[in-house]
């Protein structure tokens, strides 16, 4: 062979491997961010180039000529060798879940191996058109000089090594093309059923692929060069490469389905927030309809009560009596006015309903919202505000319901307050609770106690929702038995 086929062969390797890094730094870029220098552009290679240069080092201190069985467990340990320190490697520099850092590692790895054997896949093509090239000129059935006939060779083994190039960079390229289109967003609320379920594909794919690299070269004779699985079987050269493409597309599949599971879990979510909207408007119209009849039945009694009043004050030895009546019809007259006054209307009704909840359901809680302030050129939405202080003040009563009386000495409260500075909007809910979490590996809120918790443990990520829509964000803070949830929006 000459040196110009060796450097054509080299730089065509090299490429492959440079673009195979670069589609590996473009992946997890979008599920990942580094933990130094996240924000520069450049830093995002970096990982790619430490791979690269691990691989080169690897080719070169571990060359595999499979010409014998060890050889062939050679190459299997260099390719585990080589996707560990990846692994290893990913831990080590990217920010976020180790199960998904685990899993994108093995899908990296499991895609990578199957586009290498869909490649290969092809020799058989190969290795027919080679013998019918030798048989022909064998049998003189062109007359070409024993050079020119090498220099061709050459020329379709180049072709043949740039062909295996394009196939594997399409089939990677366009596999993590696709995962990243269907995954938006970069955290997956990976709990052990959906991460299984993600992880299979993707395991039995690499695991079919390890196998195919220990078997493909059967060495039945010392003297006479290995045989390729291929060649042995002839039948499997239609069906492996027809198994690779189904485990490839099963592990697109199973994400797919996952995307859409999650799609249809934030749409049962929304339906549930409706449907709490509706009720919570129910509520609201009836506390609207006790305060109008108290209104309407105030204004029917009051010729009676000026009739009372007035009789009470020609005597002057009922000024006790009189004191007493005013006082009772002033308590009467006091439960018909909203104690509530933050700027919003909606708020105002809303903190009432959630107050006489609290007070129907515990004899005695602080219930303080004095420091709540909604600005009147506020431009966040009245429904939003409901939500994220509906499910807040939800939350605060459920807690106080699983708290003893004197849990830390303070009893049941609940307190409100808010910050207004340049156009942001700082809600803050404190409530006391029995100091109790149930926390969950992977989720960035604790988790509901009620038994149906499909159901019901949405709220904090309601509250989310809403505040995202604003640019915002929650954070929560429990210290000894007090639960503060503080939620910032940009109005």
């Amino acid at each position: 062979m000459s040196d110009i086929y060796h450097l054509i062969i080299e730089v065509i390797d090299i490429f492959t491997q440079v673009t195979w890094s670069a589609i590996l730094c473009l992946l997890y870029h979008h599920f990942f961010r580094l933990k130094f220098h996240s924000d520069s552009w450049w830093m995002t290679f970096l990982p790619g180039v430490l791979w690269f240069v691990v691989k080169r080092i690897m080719d070169a201190l571990m060359v595999v000529n499979l010409i014998s069985p060890a050889e062939s467990m050679k190459s299997l340990l260099k390719q585990l060798l080589i996707y560990g320190f990846l692994l290893l490697s990913s831990f080590l520099l990217y920010q976020g879940s180790k199960k998904q850092i685990f899993l994108i590692t093995v899908l990296f790895a499991a895609v990578s191996e199957t586009g290498r054997f869909l490649s290969f896949s092809f020799s058989a093509f190969w290795n027919t058109l080679y013998d019918i090239l030798n048989r022909w000129f064998e049998r003189n059935y062109f007359t070409v000089a024993a050079e020119d006939f090498l220099f061709l060779m050459e020329c379709l083994a180049i072709l043949q090594q740039f062909l295996y190039m394009v196939i594997f960079i399409v089939v990677i390229y366009g596999t993590f093309r696709y995962v990243c289109r269907i995954f938006k967003s970069r955290e997956l609320p990976l709990h052990k059923t959906e991460y299984l379920f993600l992880l299979f594909p993707c395991a039995s794919s690499f695991l079919l692929c390890t196998l195919l690299r220990v078997i493909m070269f059967t060495f039945t004779n010392k003297n006479v060069m290995p045989k390729t699985l291929f060649e042995a079987f002839p039948l499997l050269t239609g069906i492996v490469p027809i198994l690779l493409v189904i485990c490839l597309f099963s592990m697109l599949y199973s994400m797919k389905l996952y995307q859409e599971m999650l799609a249809l879990n934030a749409e049962r979510n929304r339906r549930a927030v409706l449907e709490k909207q509706v009720v919570s408007m129910e509520e609201h119209a009836r506390e609207l309809e006790r305060i109008y009849s108290g209104v309407r039945s105030m204004k029917h009694d009051m010729k009676n009560q000026l009739a009372v009043l007035e009789n009470l004050m020609e005597r002057q030895e009922n000024r006790a009596e009189l004191s007493d009546y005013l006082g009772q019809l002033s308590r009467t007259l006091g439960k018909l006015d909203i104690p509530f006054q933050t700027g919003s209307t909606v708020v105002d009704s809303l903190l009432f309903m959630k107050y006489h909840e609290a007070c129907e359901k515990f004899s005695r809680i602080r219930f303080e919202a004095e420091n709540l302030i909604i600005p009147k050129d506020c431009r966040i939405q009245p429904t939003d505000l409901c939500i994220i202080l509906g499910n807040a003040l939800d939350n605060a009563i459920e807690a106080c319901e699983k708290q003893e009386t004197d849990a830390g000495g303070k009893g049941r409260f609940i307190r409100l307050y808010s910050g207004c500075r340049q156009g942001m909007l700082l809600l803050t809910v404190e409530n006391s609770f029995n100091g109790e979490l149930k926390l969950l590996q992977g989720n960035l809120f604790p988790a509901t106690t009620k038994p149906d918790g499909e159901a019901h443990g949405i709220g904090l990520h309601n509250i989310r929702a809403a505040a995202e829509r604003y640019r915002g964000g929650v954070s929560w803070e429990a210290d000894e038995n007090r639960f503060t949830l503080t939620v910032l929006l940009y109005s």
